[in-house]
Protein backbone atom coordinates (compact mmCIF):
# COMPACT_ATOMS: atom_id res chain seq x y z
CA UNK A 1 0.00 0.00 0.00
CA UNK A 2 1.39 3.52 -0.88
CA UNK A 3 2.09 5.92 1.59
CA UNK A 4 -0.82 8.13 1.70
CA UNK A 5 1.43 11.37 2.85
CA UNK A 6 3.45 10.55 -0.89
CA UNK A 7 0.23 11.29 -2.80
CA UNK A 8 -0.82 14.31 -0.69
CA UNK A 9 2.49 15.94 -1.16
CA UNK A 10 2.50 14.91 -5.03
CA UNK A 11 -0.82 16.87 -5.21
CA UNK A 12 0.30 19.72 -3.26
CA UNK A 13 3.36 20.03 -5.61
CA UNK A 14 1.29 19.90 -8.84
CA UNK A 15 -2.40 21.56 -7.88
CA UNK A 16 -0.88 24.38 -4.97
CA UNK A 17 2.89 24.47 -5.84
CA UNK A 18 3.14 24.88 -10.09
CA UNK A 19 -0.53 25.49 -10.35
CA UNK A 20 -0.44 22.79 -13.33
CA UNK A 21 -2.81 22.65 -15.74
CA UNK A 22 -4.18 20.56 -18.84
CA UNK A 23 -2.02 21.03 -21.07
CA UNK A 24 1.18 21.93 -19.78
CA UNK A 25 4.53 20.34 -19.87
CA UNK A 26 6.07 19.71 -16.41
CA UNK A 27 10.12 18.81 -15.89
CA UNK A 28 10.34 16.33 -12.95
CA UNK A 29 14.17 17.05 -11.76
CA UNK A 30 14.31 13.96 -9.50
CA UNK A 31 17.82 12.91 -7.85
CA UNK A 32 18.03 10.32 -5.60
CA UNK A 33 14.37 9.91 -4.98
CA UNK A 34 12.47 6.62 -4.48
CA UNK A 35 10.49 5.39 -7.39
CA UNK A 36 7.37 5.13 -5.10
CA UNK A 37 7.45 9.15 -5.09
CA UNK A 38 8.52 9.48 -8.52
CA UNK A 39 5.50 7.13 -9.61
CA UNK A 40 3.03 9.47 -7.52
CA UNK A 41 4.42 12.35 -8.63
CA UNK A 42 3.62 11.66 -12.34
CA UNK A 43 0.23 10.44 -11.71
CA UNK A 44 -0.68 13.74 -10.08
CA UNK A 45 0.55 16.04 -13.13
CA UNK A 46 -1.06 13.06 -15.49
CA UNK A 47 -4.44 13.76 -13.06
CA UNK A 48 -4.98 17.54 -13.64
CA UNK A 49 -4.04 17.07 -17.57
CA UNK A 50 -0.31 17.73 -17.70
CA UNK A 51 2.15 16.23 -19.68
CA UNK A 52 4.87 15.25 -17.41
CA UNK A 53 8.97 14.89 -18.82
CA UNK A 54 11.43 12.78 -16.09
CA UNK A 55 15.21 13.46 -15.29
CA UNK A 56 16.53 10.79 -12.99
CA UNK A 57 19.54 11.83 -11.41
CA UNK A 58 21.99 9.73 -8.81
CA UNK A 59 24.42 11.90 -6.72
CA UNK A 60 27.37 9.50 -7.39
CA UNK A 61 27.34 9.29 -11.07
CA UNK A 62 26.86 13.19 -10.59
CA UNK A 63 29.97 13.67 -8.22
CA UNK A 64 31.83 11.95 -11.58
CA UNK A 65 30.33 13.79 -14.00
CA UNK A 66 31.88 17.02 -12.14
CA UNK A 67 34.95 15.47 -11.67
CA UNK A 68 36.08 15.76 -15.34
CA UNK A 69 33.77 18.45 -16.54
CA UNK A 70 35.51 21.25 -18.75
CA UNK A 71 33.97 24.11 -20.71
CA UNK A 72 33.38 22.35 -23.63
CA UNK A 73 31.46 19.41 -21.71
CA UNK A 74 29.72 22.23 -19.61
CA UNK A 75 28.60 24.33 -22.83
CA UNK A 76 27.39 21.02 -24.31
CA UNK A 77 25.18 20.20 -21.07
CA UNK A 78 24.13 24.13 -21.08
CA UNK A 79 22.65 24.07 -24.18
CA UNK A 80 20.82 20.63 -24.30
CA UNK A 81 19.55 21.72 -20.96
CA UNK A 82 18.28 24.88 -22.08
CA UNK A 83 16.95 23.21 -24.95
CA UNK A 84 14.19 21.11 -22.60
CA UNK A 85 13.69 23.99 -19.94
CA UNK A 86 12.41 26.15 -23.14
CA UNK A 87 9.96 23.53 -24.34
CA UNK A 88 8.07 23.21 -20.46
CA UNK A 89 5.67 25.34 -18.87
CA UNK A 90 6.54 24.00 -15.00
CA UNK A 91 9.28 22.19 -13.22
CA UNK A 92 9.66 20.64 -9.91
CA UNK A 93 13.18 19.49 -8.62
CA UNK A 94 13.23 16.98 -5.86
CA UNK A 95 16.67 16.52 -4.56
CA UNK A 96 17.69 13.79 -2.62
CA UNK A 97 21.52 12.62 -1.29
CA UNK A 98 22.55 9.16 0.44
CA UNK A 99 25.42 11.25 1.06
CA UNK A 100 25.72 14.91 2.12
CA UNK A 101 29.13 15.14 1.35
CA UNK A 102 29.02 13.11 -2.28
CA UNK A 103 30.83 16.09 -3.80
CA UNK A 104 33.10 17.53 -1.13
CA UNK A 105 36.29 15.69 -3.21
CA UNK A 106 35.21 17.48 -6.15
CA UNK A 107 37.58 20.31 -6.83
CA UNK A 108 36.24 23.87 -6.11
CA UNK A 109 37.31 25.40 -9.00
CA UNK A 110 34.98 22.88 -10.89
CA UNK A 111 32.43 23.37 -8.94
CA UNK A 112 32.32 27.28 -9.76
CA UNK A 113 33.07 26.55 -13.73
CA UNK A 114 29.91 24.25 -14.09
CA UNK A 115 27.78 26.67 -11.99
CA UNK A 116 28.60 29.55 -14.09
CA UNK A 117 28.25 27.97 -18.00
CA UNK A 118 24.85 26.54 -16.59
CA UNK A 119 23.68 29.52 -14.81
CA UNK A 120 21.94 30.86 -18.22
CA UNK A 121 19.63 27.46 -17.47
CA UNK A 122 18.96 28.23 -13.93
CA UNK A 123 18.31 32.20 -14.99
CA UNK A 124 15.64 30.79 -17.68
CA UNK A 125 13.54 28.44 -15.04
CA UNK A 126 13.63 31.14 -12.75
CA UNK A 127 12.09 33.85 -14.43
CA UNK A 128 10.16 31.66 -17.47
CA UNK A 129 8.80 28.76 -16.08
CA UNK A 130 6.45 28.11 -12.88
CA UNK A 131 8.68 26.27 -10.62
CA UNK A 132 9.45 24.54 -7.25
CA UNK A 133 12.24 22.88 -5.32
CA UNK A 134 12.46 20.52 -2.34
CA UNK A 135 14.59 18.23 -0.86
CA UNK A 136 13.70 13.98 -0.27
CA UNK A 137 14.04 13.20 3.50
CA UNK A 138 16.93 10.85 3.80
CA UNK A 139 18.81 9.26 6.62
CA UNK A 140 22.12 11.37 6.03
CA UNK A 141 19.34 14.61 6.78
CA UNK A 142 18.23 12.69 9.70
CA UNK A 143 21.64 11.90 11.53
CA UNK A 144 22.35 15.81 10.88
CA UNK A 145 19.25 16.76 12.92
CA UNK A 146 20.31 14.32 15.44
CA UNK A 147 17.16 13.01 15.03
CA UNK A 148 16.25 9.05 13.80
CA UNK A 149 15.38 7.96 10.19
CA UNK A 150 11.78 7.33 10.98
CA UNK A 151 10.98 10.89 13.55
CA UNK A 152 12.57 13.31 10.81
CA UNK A 153 10.25 11.61 7.77
CA UNK A 154 7.64 12.15 10.08
CA UNK A 155 8.33 15.95 11.01
CA UNK A 156 9.24 16.14 6.78
CA UNK A 157 6.19 15.42 6.00
CA UNK A 158 4.31 17.22 8.32
CA UNK A 159 5.43 20.34 7.65
CA UNK A 160 5.60 20.02 3.85
CA UNK A 161 1.86 19.25 3.50
CA UNK A 162 0.84 21.77 5.82
CA UNK A 163 -1.71 24.35 4.69
CA UNK A 164 0.12 26.99 2.92
CA UNK A 165 -2.83 28.81 1.88
CA UNK A 166 -3.42 29.43 5.72
CA UNK A 167 0.01 30.26 6.27
CA UNK A 168 -0.31 33.18 3.21
CA UNK A 169 -2.99 35.04 5.12
CA UNK A 170 -0.51 34.85 8.35
CA UNK A 171 2.07 36.10 6.94
CA UNK A 172 0.58 39.61 5.85
CA UNK A 173 1.14 41.61 9.35
CA UNK A 174 4.77 40.64 8.54
CA UNK A 175 5.07 41.58 5.04
CA UNK A 176 3.44 45.12 5.89
CA UNK A 177 5.60 46.18 8.80
CA UNK A 178 8.72 45.05 6.89
CA UNK A 179 7.31 47.35 4.06
CA UNK A 180 7.79 50.37 6.80
CA UNK A 181 10.78 49.47 8.23
CA UNK A 182 14.02 50.94 7.43
CA UNK A 183 16.83 50.16 9.90
CA UNK A 184 16.94 46.17 10.59
CA UNK A 185 19.54 45.69 13.39
CA UNK A 186 20.77 41.98 14.20
CA UNK A 187 21.66 41.60 18.05
CA UNK A 188 22.49 37.81 19.07
CA UNK A 189 25.85 35.94 20.43
CA UNK A 190 28.11 36.32 17.96
CA UNK A 191 26.25 38.69 15.79
CA UNK A 192 25.79 42.82 15.89
CA UNK A 193 24.43 43.63 12.16
CA UNK A 194 22.80 46.76 10.81
CA UNK A 195 21.75 47.32 6.89
CA UNK A 196 18.36 48.67 5.73
CA UNK A 197 15.51 47.60 3.78
CA UNK A 198 14.16 50.63 3.03
CA UNK A 199 12.40 50.82 -0.83
CA UNK A 200 13.39 46.81 -1.27
CA UNK A 201 10.19 45.20 -0.40
CA UNK A 202 9.27 42.19 0.66
CA UNK A 203 8.07 38.91 -0.81
CA UNK A 204 6.13 36.21 1.53
CA UNK A 205 7.39 32.64 0.91
CA UNK A 206 4.23 30.67 0.89
CA UNK A 207 5.21 27.37 -0.77
CA UNK A 208 5.16 28.26 -4.72
CA UNK A 209 8.76 28.25 -5.06
CA UNK A 210 10.48 26.36 -2.11
CA UNK A 211 8.57 23.67 0.55
CA UNK A 212 8.76 23.60 3.50
CA UNK A 213 8.25 27.43 3.25
CA UNK A 214 7.85 30.02 5.80
CA UNK A 215 9.69 33.44 5.96
CA UNK A 216 8.98 36.66 4.52
CA UNK A 217 12.32 37.81 2.77
CA UNK A 218 13.68 41.36 1.93
CA UNK A 219 17.13 42.42 0.86
CA UNK A 220 19.60 44.88 2.32
CA UNK A 221 20.07 48.02 0.42
CA UNK A 222 23.47 47.86 -0.85
CA UNK A 223 26.81 49.08 0.95
CA UNK A 224 24.41 49.46 3.99
CA UNK A 225 25.49 46.15 5.39
CA UNK A 226 28.22 47.20 8.41
CA UNK A 227 28.94 45.08 11.38
CA UNK A 228 29.23 40.71 12.09
CA UNK A 229 26.83 37.97 11.98
CA UNK A 230 27.60 34.82 13.47
CA UNK A 231 25.72 31.37 12.93
CA UNK A 232 25.35 28.52 15.19
CA UNK A 233 23.57 25.74 13.05
CA UNK A 234 26.32 23.69 10.37
CA UNK A 235 25.80 23.89 6.72
CA UNK A 236 26.53 21.90 4.20
CA UNK A 237 27.29 23.61 0.46
CA UNK A 238 28.17 21.67 -2.67
CA UNK A 239 29.25 18.68 -0.43
CA UNK A 240 31.30 20.31 1.85
CA UNK A 241 30.26 20.89 5.89
CA UNK A 242 30.66 23.65 7.41
CA UNK A 243 30.14 24.99 11.33
CA UNK A 244 30.49 27.96 13.23
CA UNK A 245 30.64 30.24 9.69
CA UNK A 246 31.50 33.88 10.78
CA UNK A 247 30.91 36.96 8.30
CA UNK A 248 32.29 40.30 9.05
CA UNK A 249 30.86 43.21 7.03
CA UNK A 250 32.19 47.35 5.74
CA UNK A 251 30.02 48.93 3.67
CA UNK A 252 27.91 45.64 2.35
CA UNK A 253 31.08 43.95 1.45
CA UNK A 254 32.26 40.82 3.26
CA UNK A 255 35.79 42.04 4.66
CA UNK A 256 36.54 38.53 6.68
CA UNK A 257 34.89 35.26 6.59
CA UNK A 258 36.18 32.23 8.92
CA UNK A 259 34.28 28.90 9.76
CA UNK A 260 35.59 25.23 9.95
CA UNK A 261 36.89 25.12 6.76
CA UNK A 262 37.53 29.27 5.97
CA UNK A 263 39.54 28.00 2.96
CA UNK A 264 36.85 26.70 0.98
CA UNK A 265 34.35 29.09 2.56
CA UNK A 266 36.40 31.83 0.49
CA UNK A 267 36.80 29.92 -2.64
CA UNK A 268 33.17 30.36 -2.54
CA UNK A 269 32.72 33.88 -1.90
CA UNK A 270 34.85 34.64 -4.53
CA UNK A 271 33.23 32.74 -7.50
CA UNK A 272 29.54 34.39 -9.28
CA UNK A 273 27.21 32.42 -7.22
CA UNK A 274 29.14 33.60 -4.11
CA UNK A 275 30.20 37.42 -4.50
CA UNK A 276 30.90 39.08 -1.45
CA UNK A 277 28.47 42.04 -1.77
CA UNK A 278 25.66 41.13 0.51
CA UNK A 279 23.53 43.01 -1.88
CA UNK A 280 23.07 39.88 -4.38
CA UNK A 281 21.49 37.89 -1.16
CA UNK A 282 18.19 37.54 0.80
CA UNK A 283 16.88 37.93 4.58
CA UNK A 284 14.24 35.70 5.56
CA UNK A 285 12.15 36.36 8.37
CA UNK A 286 9.81 33.26 9.54
CA UNK A 287 6.38 33.93 10.83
Amino acid sequence: MTDPRLKKLARLLTEYSTAMKRGDRVLLDLIDVPDEFSVELIRAARAIGATPLVEMRHTRVSREILRGTNHKHAGLVRDIEMFRMKKVQAYVAIRGSHNASETSDVPSGLMALYSKVLRPVLNYRVNKTRWCVLRWPTPSMAQAANMSTEAFEDFYFEVCTMDYRKMARAMLPLQKRMLKADRVHLKAPGTDLTFSIKGIGAQPCVGLRNIPDGEVFSCPVKNSVNGVIQFNTPTIYSGVRFENIRLEFKDGRIIKATSSNTKRLNEILDTDAGARYIGEFSLGFSV
